[in-house]
This record gives structure tokens, sequence and C-alpha cells, in this order.
């Protein structure tokens, strides 16, 4: 027999694969898509097969030492929109493959057994008849059945107000591919949200449902990847990493939710969701529907000058009305001893709420129970000795909390800084929320929703389920309580501060305001009992205010687009992130510093321009300072290949270096 060479990715920032040589015992079974084992400089890593030829490429290429897979774990589609992400946000191929798969097959393994319970348990039966459509649910319907009747691929964006019926759109695409015997991949944005969804779909498709996201075990996960690819189930939910289940016969991608960060990824490979839903798209032939009330600016921009097709539902369901926006000046509220938290209008609001039985809801985007520990003489801030990052105040732990790396200190009473005064609490979160919220309405049953009361494993679906089963009055919350939740008896929505995200240094600071406060809306009046929404801020005037009070979208596109084309932003450029990070600032900075001298001489003639270098947000995590630089062009195709040839020129010592594409 002839012999056989295997190009082997694997998952180590290298660029390029590595090539093996194929033992005759394993020829006739190996395939692209197939993992092995290797031996990479005396260690015995998972690498995966990604091209087979009788050429040899190196001198003596090492043996192929075990084959875990007789079939592939990734298909021919899969293994290409690696490849894509590989190049595209700058990583090996290995890293791509190894995003994924589910975990435990970096390790090696394939079957895993779960005592997960089955989806069904107290999944409430939703009558499995189609809902009829309204006639502009009919002509998106229509529209989007049409490009996949032509097994084409196709982008759309489905911008429909909130509680307009999206989501009736996606079960009834679905229904019609699966007639055809096609899979669906629907992604939201937040694992709060997966129990709901996975309800809803539940109801609609039976056991042909499968979930994907980080929460599930790694048994759990496993035995869904394989239920997937035997095309025992159809129909995938699940957050980010659910975009590369093994669907079979794939026909569409919904992103519902299409403008939330959270599907951008924060660690390598540093993939955009949307992006990368894209080119699956494009490979396998299906549709990309993107759902939202306030869509990304990016994707609408794409929806008026390129491939994306806009679909517009301009009313909610039932003809209900849209909730009530009031904003509430907290310049001209009376003086308080301390921040005010409750303006006089929102509080007799929540009490007239409470009295007629009806169920509120409290948005803060602040978790703790006080920002920051400051001293009014001096102006000294305890900060985290690890990060650039004020410390944060826990009333439940009585414990002072590092909100970037987890360091945890108890709180000081007299002053580091001048020895003088005493260390006052300053800004609100959500515990202190709470706290008022106990004084002020102590009839009412509270619950509080963020990262520190949902660490526990279902905790999320614990306390949404209690709340739609009304066993909770009010609930107070980050983000996210703000995103798809589907509550009639929510009457008040109160909004603690909206100047929260307005004040961080970042371009999007405009689009991030206004698309939490219209999400965070859009949660009020979804059932018979008419809806109310109270905005607490101190910039009343600000356009991403007004338009959110006024629930116009176009308003708020037509300003913000004028501010991105005038500092050429997206979506009129692509950014690149470049950070540096190391043990000292000194070497730190003295790197950077020549490292975007070196970028400059390069790529500015090259229509590629450099932005920085200066300090991160936040500048030390860890105990790593951390500098940035960015470049901003107009396609990432042409940027990418430029910085991989600047960086293999550019000799760097005792720092770390990541890159970041399209970052958010």
């Amino acid at each position: 027999m002839d012999s056989l060479f295997a190009d082997v990715a694997l998952g180590i920032p290298s660029r390029g694969t590595f090539q093996y040589a194929v033992p005759p015992a394993f020829a006739e079974k190996i395939k692209p898509g197939c993992r092995v084992w290797v031996n990479v400089r005396a260690r015995r890593l998972v690498g995966t097969v990604t091209a087979l030829s009788p050429e040899k490429v190196i001198e003596d290429p090492k043996p192929i030492e075990g084959l875990i897979d007789e079939t592939p774990v990734l298909d021919a589609p899969l293994l290409a929109l690696t490849r894509w992400m590989a190049e595209y946000y700058f990583c090996s191929w290995g890293q791509a493959i190894e995003a994924a798969l589910p975990a435990p097959f970096k390790k090696g393994k394939f079957l895993m057994k779960s005592r997960a319970k089955k989806i069904a348990n107290g999944v409430e039966s939703v009558d499995p008849l189609n809902h009829p459509l309204t006639a502009d649910q009919e002509n998106a319907f229509r529209e989007i059945m049409e490009k996949i009747n032509k097994k084409e691929a196709g982008f759309f964006l489905l911008h429909g107000i909130t509680g307009s019926g999206k989501t009736e759109i996606y079960m009834q695409v679905i229904g019609e591919l699966l007639k055809a015997g096609r899979g669906s991949i629907v992604l939201v944005p937040e694992i709060s949200l997966t129990p709901q969804a996975v309800e809803r779909f539940h109801s609609r498709f039976g056991d042909g449902l499968a979930v994907i996201h980080s929460r599930l075990s790694q048994g759990h996960r496993v035995e869904e990847w394989h239920r997937i690819k035997k095309g025992e189930a159809r129909v995938v939910v699940g957050a980010r990493s659910a975009l590369f289940s093994p669907v079979q016969r794939l026909g569409l991608i919904v992103i519902d939710e299409e403008h939330d960060t959270s599907y951008k990824q924060e660690e390598t490979p540093r993939y955009q969701a949307r992006t990368v839903a894209a080119e699956r798209a494009r490979l396998e032939r299906a549709v990309l529907l993107m759902g939202s009330a306030t869509p990304s600016l990016e994707t609408y921009f794409a929806s008026l000058h390129k491939d994306t097709r806009r679909l517009f539902l301009p009313e909610r369901i039932q003809k209900r009305p849209l909730p009530v926006v009031q904003v509430v000046d907290m310049r001209r509220e009376p003086a308080a001893k301390g921040e005010k938290i409750f303006s006089r209008a929102l509080e007799e609001a929540v009490k007239n709420s409470l009295k007629k039985k009806e169920q509120v809801m409290l948005f803060l985007n602040r978790r703790g129970f006080s920002t920051h520990l400051h001293c009014a003489s001096c102006g000294y801030v305890m900060t985290c000795p690890n990060c650039r990052v004020s410390l944060a105040y826990h009333f439940d732990k009585g414990a002072l909390y590092c909100h970037a790396c987890g360091y945890r200190t108890p709180p000081i009473r007299l002053c580091p800084g001048c020895q003088k005064n005493y260390l006052h609490y300053f800004g609100a979160g959500t515990q202190k929320v709470e706290e008022e919220a106990r004084r002020l309405f102590p009839e009412a049953r509270l619950a509080r929703m963020d990262t520190d009361s949902t660490s526990r494993k279902d905790a999320h679906e614990t306390i949404l389920k209690k709340f739609k089963k009304r066993e909770v009055d009010l609930l107070i919350g980050t983000q996210m309580i703000a995103k798809g939740h589907d509550f009639p008896n929510v009457s008040l929505i109160g909004v603690i501060s909206a100047d929260t995200a307005l004040h961080i240094p970042d371009f999007r600071a405009a689009e991030r305001t206004f698309n939490l406060l219209t999400q965070v809306a859009g949660r009020a009046g979804r059932g018979a009992i008419p809806g109310k929404v109270i905005v607490q801020t101190h910039l009343p005037s600000h356009y991403a205010i007004e338009s959110a009070k006024d629930h116009d979208y176009e308003k708020f596109y037509s300003k913000e687009i004028i501010f991105r084309k005038e500092l050429g932003m997206p979506p009129y450029s692509h950014l690149i992130q470049i950070v540096m990070s190391g043990g000292t600032e000194k070497e730190v900075v003295r790197q950077i510093l020549l490292f975007a001298k070196f970028l400059k001489e390069r790529l500015e003639k090259r229509g590629v321009s450099l932005m920085g270098p200066a300090p991160c947000v936040a500048s030390k995590l860890a105990g790593r300072f951390r500098w940035n630089v960015y470049l901003k062009g107009n396609s990432i195709e042409e940027m990418v290949p430029l910085l991989r040839e600047s960086l293999g020129e550019f000799k760097r010592t005792q720092v770390a270096l990541t890159v970041n594409v399209d970052p958010q």
C-alpha cells in the first residue's frame, strides 16, 4: 500500500497544520474531520485530521499514535467553517476546531453518560397547532420560506418591536423545515433566557429539540451532541456555542436579540457569532434570520446598503399598545442623604402596582451593594491591588469584591490615604436597591437576579419560574432581566439609573444605552394589563434616552449613524484591537510604543490607520498591566494578513500579546 500522510490541526497557538505519517492499520478508516492521538515534544495531544495526502512535505514525519474516531466528528462544511474562523479571528485552526466541539472531545473522549433530567419535566404543554399570523408576520414568513425553498444562502433582519411575535415566525419556519426533513439552530443571548426558550420550543417540537449552553454538565452536553449528530434532534436551542452543533441538512440559523454583546466570545477564538453564522449559512446554503427590536447598527446598516433583507413588524400582537415611558430628571428630585435610589414617581408607581396585585421589575446594570468606597476628604477610592478597578461592597458577604479578578477583602473604616476621615459607601448596586425596596415596600415578595444570586446551577430557572407563577411580586436585576422574557402580569418597569452605560469610554455607549432601555421597556404590558416604564436619569435630553422613550429606533439610528460616519467607526470601518500585557508597566509601555511605530510604518501606506497606544479601560487586571492599540480599515480580510506579516517580523520580550478582531 502507498504511504499516506495526514495534516493535523492542534489546539495550540501555532499557525498552520502539522504533518504526521498514517500507520497502515489506520489507512482504511482515517478521514478528514477525525480526531487522532499525536506526539508533540514528548506530550500526547488530541489533534484533528484536516487533509490526507500521499505527498510527504517534511523530512521525517512522526507516526499518528492512535485513531480516536472511525467517523468524522466534523463534516466538510464545519471543517471549512473552522478554517475560515482561524483566518478571520487570528487563531490557529486547532483552536477554532476546539471551540466547535464539546470540551471533553479535547481530551479524546467520545461517549459520556449524564444524569440530566429530560427537558419535558416541568414544561407546560402548549397547543402545538400553529398560531395564526398577522398580515405583517405572514409577509415575513412568506419571504423567508421563498428563500429557503430555493436552497440558497439568505440573510434576513426581522426587525420587530418588542412583543410583535418574532418567535412565532421562527417556530413556523422551523415547522416547515422539519416537514422537509431539515434542521434548525436557534441562538439566544443569555443562559437566563434558555429555560424560557426551551419551554416554548419544546412545547411545539417535543423530543426533537436539543439544548446546548455552558451551564450543562459535560456529560449532558456530549449526549446532546450525539443526538444532534444522529439526526434524533433536528432543532437546537442554545447560547453562542450552539452555532457549531452538527445539525443534519441545516436550513435555518436564528439569532434572537442579534444586537446583544454576549454573542461575542471574549477568549480565544474571539469570534462574533453573528459573523460566523453568516459564513455557516453561506457554506450550507441556509438562511440566517436575525431578530431584534433594536438591531445592531452594523446589521441595520447592512439591511440598507448590503445583502441583508429587512422584514419589519411594526405592531404588537393583538394590537397591544407599547408601554408609556416616563422620564424622571433626578437632578430635580429633592436632596436626600446619600444617593437617592427611588424618585417620588417611581416609589408611588410601585406602591400602586403592588396594591393592584400586579408585578414589578426594577432594573439596574450594577451588581453589589455599593459600587465603590471613597474618602470625601482626600478623594481616595479603594481599589483592587491586582487590578485598577474600584472594589464593590457586597452587603450579604460583608466584604469588598473586585468584579474583574474575584479578589475580596473586609471593609475598612479609616481612609488609608489621609488617615483622617471615614470612608463612605457610594454608588448603588442591585443589593442596595433590594435593601431599599424591602424598607419601602415591606409587604412585597422580592427576588434579585444578577451574577451573584444566580451562581448556583439552575438558579436562573428557579427565580424566573417563581416570578412566572406570581410567587414573587418585585424582581430586581441587571441586564439578565432586560431581554426576551415574557411575563403578562408585569405592569411596571423601573430603570433605577439610565446613565450607567453612557459614562463608559466607548463609541458604542449610546447604542448600548438605547438598546437596554428599549429592551427593558419591552418587558411591560405584554398581557392584558397596560404597561408603564419609569426611567430615572441625570441626562434626560440625551438622544439615546429620548429615542428609547418614544420607542423610535429610526430616530436613534439617524442621530447615531452621523456620529459614526464622522469618526469613521463601524459600520463604516472594521477594528482590530491588539492588547499587550505584562507584570511591569514600564516594559509593556516600551514594547507597545515600539510595536505601534513598527505597525504605523508598514500599514498606513496600505490604507490601515492606527489609534493609540493607550492604557486599556481596565489598565491592570489580575496583576498584569494592559495597554492596547487599534487598527482601523475597510476589511478584516485585508487587515489580518498585513498584521500577521508584521507580527512575524516584530520581536517582543516579556509581554503577552492578544489580537481581538471586531471587538465589542
